[in-house]
């Protein structure tokens, strides 16, 4: 795993991120000589909800790169008791593509991982090249949101701590059936109850990593509630002005199935950014809250044709060949993912 050591407002963290380019499905460093396109995950789950994008033969004809966020995943820190939104966050990825000295990348935003784009777009507008951004939040959490997060978070607690704060062992009865509750909980708002393998096991392994990070103690428990509430509840309204300093194009993507974000959301920001100036333009695809994971095809083709606007010259390369009888190309989360919760990155075809 790579790691990147920064100073960040709740002090020290080590940023586990990583790398695919066309020749190598887990590298150390980028190509220098094609483009980037950086992935911001949302809640729940961290950067290995991009396996259906970094084995995608389009997208690898580019540099793909994606970070742990704090809190999340591998990567290493302590939140502590200082505020954590996504303009903390933005600020993290800045300083991170500074310390890797990563050129403008095209950035894919997931929910939450939007206004993490679009804080960093406004921040330091020369590191971005164009905004992607699937399931955007509106401006404010709505309230049957801001319930589902509260709810899957007491849930977490009820399965973690006993009525007198003590740790309840994962042998508890009560600590096993809340365990289903979160699950079940998160899996609806992401992704309606889909049973397919793919986004089980993406949803599992969030489970399984959340409860090494989020369970055992007092201030793990704490850094879930930063995590899965504070960080969607406290992210800022981005005022009007600021928006008109958005120079990149910008795709906006509408899973149908959302529960979570209705068409009404994306269509009133396409209606701002047109206002304040931007080069706009909002997709509908079938999809959950979570489309890039349960509908990856239609996801992955809106952000191909944004990057490859911009670069006229990587349109109808040559996809990356295939071994015989491999459906879906490696990525640096598929052997995670098969240790972790046995998934099978054959058994269904959906690159």
């Amino acid at each position: 795993m790579l790691y990147v050591d920064l100073e960040t407002s709740s002090g020290p963290f080590s940023f586990r991120y990583s790398i695919a380019t066309p020749t190598s499905h887990s590298a150390q460093q980028i190509a220098p000589e094609i483009p980037c396109i950086l992935f911001l995950h949302s809640g729940y789950v961290a950067q290995e909800c991009f396996e259906f994008q970094f084995c995608d033969a389009n997208l690898r004809q580019f540099n793909l790169i994606a970070v742990d966020m704090r809190g999340y995943g591998e990567t290493i820190g302590t939140i502590g008791d200082v505020q954590f939104t996504p303009s903390e966050s933005a600020v993290d990825v800045d300083q991170i593509m500074g310390k890797l000295g990563l050129p403008p990348c095209h950035i894919f935003g997931l929910s939450n991982g939007c206004a993490v784009a679009l804080e960093l777009a406004i921040r330091s507008p020369s590191r971005v090249s164009s905004l992607t951004m699937c399931s955007p939040p509106p401006t404010k959490e709505p309230e049957i949101v801001s319930s589902g997060h509260l709810e899957v978070y007491d849930d977490w607690v009820l399965m973690n701590l006993t009525a007198n704060g003590t740790v309840r062992p994962e042998t508890d009865t009560t600590y096993q059936q809340m365990a289903l509750e979160v699950m079940t909980g998160t899996h609806q708002l992401l992704y309606n109850h889909i049973r397919d393998d793919d986004v089980i096991a993406v949803a599992r392994f969030g489970l399984m990593v959340g409860k090494r990070n989020w369970a055992g103690s007092s201030e793990k428990i704490k850094q879930a509630y930063k995590t899965s509430v504070e960080w969607f509840e406290k992210r800022r309204h981005v005022p009007f002005e600021e928006l008109k300093s958005i120079t990149m194009p910008l795709s906006l993507i509408h899973c149908r199935e959302d529960v979570a974000y209705p068409i009404e959301h994306a269509k009133e920001w396409e209606a701002l950014l047109i206002k304040a100036g931007v080069r706009v333009t909002l997709h509908e695809v079938p999809g959950t809250h979570y489309g890039s994971v349960t509908n990856p095809v239609e996801v992955n083709t809106v952000l191909y044709d944004t990057v490859v606007s911009c670069h006229p010259q990587m349109i109808n390369k040559p996809y990356i060949v295939r071994k015989p009888g491999q459906r879906k190309l490696l990525t640096p989360f598929t052997q995670l993912l098969v240790e972790g919760v046995g998934y099978s990155p054959d058994s269904s075809d959906s690159d």
